[in-house]
């Protein structure tokens, strides 16, 4: 059984002198697992209430008695003998320190009546406590006295009343914690019940209520709220999020149209609607709240943030690069938007210019990624082992980010053509970690460089085989098989699995227009590469489709795919040989 340490020595000195007994935030006095709080504990001085009972009695015999043998209880892993003394000996003390001490260890040891007993205690000391009142609170609400909890939760709202409905919200925030959610619902209901107008208290049922599924109860308390309190953002963003968990995002949406109309200075709420119409994909009806958020606060850096992504999407690379540079001059998320210049001066075949964007990001969920693509244009220029040393320098905080920079390594050898490095670098990681579906996939795709279709057809079966639904490995195992073999029928199985799996993926369709192309069905190849090329303006579907129209006698089509694709891929090789084999 594991023991526990209550650090007893601090705790007696703490009696004996009146300092300050550690608490929980210190480390020697809490139990490991503790008794629900909803927020950061501060560490206070001892109360008034029972200090002097406890100086008289500070260090008694029975005292002193029970606090040893709950300390050496607990350190043999007793946890019943060391609640009970515990406990007794906050009774014998009346200090709430002890108490605490006495409730914390008793709901690690899962006791809830002592657990309870000794909160109540505590929460009598000190009535100002706001952890002592929400952990007596939650164990009442655990042991079905609900009326008696509602008297602590009172005393919750009513010390954070300066703080409007977050008050409520530490409620619901406890609340939400309980097993029992009907309890939860019935408490919070009694208290919203004392306080049915004020629309603090039901927002903060409303929440509750879509946190444990009851939507009909939520609606009714969202609804109420927006007529005592009309214009609140938050109350409209429950709201949507109700209509869409019930399956109506575009009521939602039209909820959210119709309060950005009706209080058209709210940024807050003109933003969340803005970031709710990019996730229905209504990205010009996105790009419209935006530029309306920023034309009556040009300095918002989320706008201008969002602004430069959609552009960027759309491929409008000078647009989004000024909504980037306006971001950077607030002096806010300028690591972020340091990134996406770097990606903007990338497309715009800049590499120095990106790379000293890329400098730049120095922190942040990009600074990773910035190094790594640092790494790839150093490659790209031919400094392949500069490129190399840049990814070694970075030091890994986690295995997550060690997985990443190692296959940014192979990434970055295959693109420089470096196959035999490459793929000596994934079968030495795979010594380690056989099981890695990336570096499998990895190498199977340096293998097939190789000309090493044995290890390609290996590591990609070892994926299926593991993951049976694994779209990307099924699509490469069966192009693979339809364009570097006979064994057509065979590819064409793999292709369908895949196909079935992302119906949409461009990649996938052109691996089935190839293989029926290889099958010979010419107007059948041609229907799934033009949904492909269609999808995807990209260089190897543009070479497969106009070899297709190609070989079907559409000549003139077939060069003006091939025209369309070399526009965005100019030196791709593929495409090259076979307009040279088909032109020549």
């Amino acid at each position: 059984m594991k023991k526990v340490v209550f650090a007893l020595v601090p705790l007696l000195f703490g009696l004996s002198a009146c300092s300050q007994m550690p608490t929980r935030s210190q480390g020697g006095g809490a139990a490991p697992e503790q008794a629900p709080q909803t927020a950061p504990a501060a560490t206070k001085a001892p109360a008034a209430a029972g200090s002097q009972a406890a100086a008289e009695d500070q260090l008694s015999p029975e005292l002193l008695f029970r606090l040893l043998v709950a300390e050496v209880a607990g350190q043999r892993g007793q946890l019943k003998v060391s609640v009970d003394n515990y406990v007794a000996a906050a009774r014998l003390s009346r200090d709430p320190r002890i108490a605490e001490r006495a409730t914390r260890i008793a709901v690690y040891a899962r006791d809830d009546a002592k657990a309870l007993e000794a909160a109540r205690l505590w929460a009598e000391l000190q009535p100002q406590d706001m952890d002592a009142q929400q952990v007596v609170a939650a164990l009442l609400v655990r042991n079905g006295k609900t009326d008696e909890a509602l008297a602590h939760l009172e005393r919750v709202v009513e010390a954070s009343k300066a703080q409007g409905y977050k008050g409520y919200m530490l409620v619901t925030s406890l609340l939400s914690r309980e097993k029992d959610k009907e309890a939860a619902m019935r408490v919070m209901g009694q208290l919203v019940q004392r306080h049915q107008d004020n629309p603090d208290a039901l927002y903060a049922y409303g929440h509750l209520a879509v946190s444990v599924g009851k939507l009909d109860i939520a609606r009714q308390a969202i609804d109420k709220v927006i007529k005592l309190r009309p214009g609140w953002t938050q109350a409209y963003i429950l709201s949507a999020s109700i209509d869409e968990r019930r399956g109506h995002p575009e009521q939602a949406l039209a909820q959210l149209k119709g309060a950005v109309q009706r209080y058209p200075k709210k940024d807050d709420l003109r933003l969340y609607y803005a970031r709710q119409l990019i996730d229905a994909k209504q990205l010009d009806k996105a790009r419209d709240q935006f530029k309306a958020l920023l034309a009556h606060s040009p300095r918002n850096a989320d706008a201008l943030f969002a602004m430069g992504l959609l552009e960027l999407q759309a491929n409008r690379l000078d647009p989004a690069a000024g909504y980037f540079r306006r971001l950077i001059k607030t002096g806010q998320r300028v690591s972020e938007a340091s990134y996406f210049m770097g990606q903007i001066e990338e497309a715009r075949d800049k590499p120095k210019r990106a790379i000293r964007w890329y400098g730049v990001v120095r922190e942040g969920k990009y600074y990773v990624e910035a190094q790594i693509r640092v790494a790839v244009l150093l490659a790209k220029a031919g400094q392949v082992k500069a490129a190399q040393d840049r990814l070694h320098q970075l030091e890994p905080q986690s295995a997550a980010m060690k997985h990443r920079l190692l296959l940014a390594e192979g990434e970055i050898l295959r693109e420089v053509k470096h196959y035999k490095q490459a793929f000596e670098l994934y079968s030495k990681a795979l010594k380690d970690d056989p099981d890695d579906a990336d570096l499998r996939y990895a190498r199977a795709l340096t293998a097939e460089k190789l000309d090493r279709l044995p290890v390609v057809e290996s590591d990609l079966k070892y994926i299926i085989k593991r993951e049976p639904n694994n779209a990307q490995a099924l699509n490469a195992l069966g192009y693979t098989l339809a364009d570097r073999t006979k064994r057509y029928q065979e590819a064409l199985g793999y292709i369908q699995r895949a196909l079935k799996l992302q119906p949409d993926d461009p990649a996938i369709l052109d691996s089935m227009g190839w293989v029926q192309y290889r099958l010979g069905h010419l107007d059948r190849a041609a229907q799934y590469l033009r949904q492909a090329f269609g999808k995807m303006k990209d260089a190897e579907i543009g070479a497969h489709l106009g070899e297709v129209l190609w070989v079907s006698g559409k000549q003139a089509e077939a060069r003006k795919v091939w025209n369309e694709a070399l526009k965005t891929s100019p030196d791709h090789e593929s495409l090259l040989k076979v307009i040279r084999r088909f032109t020549k």
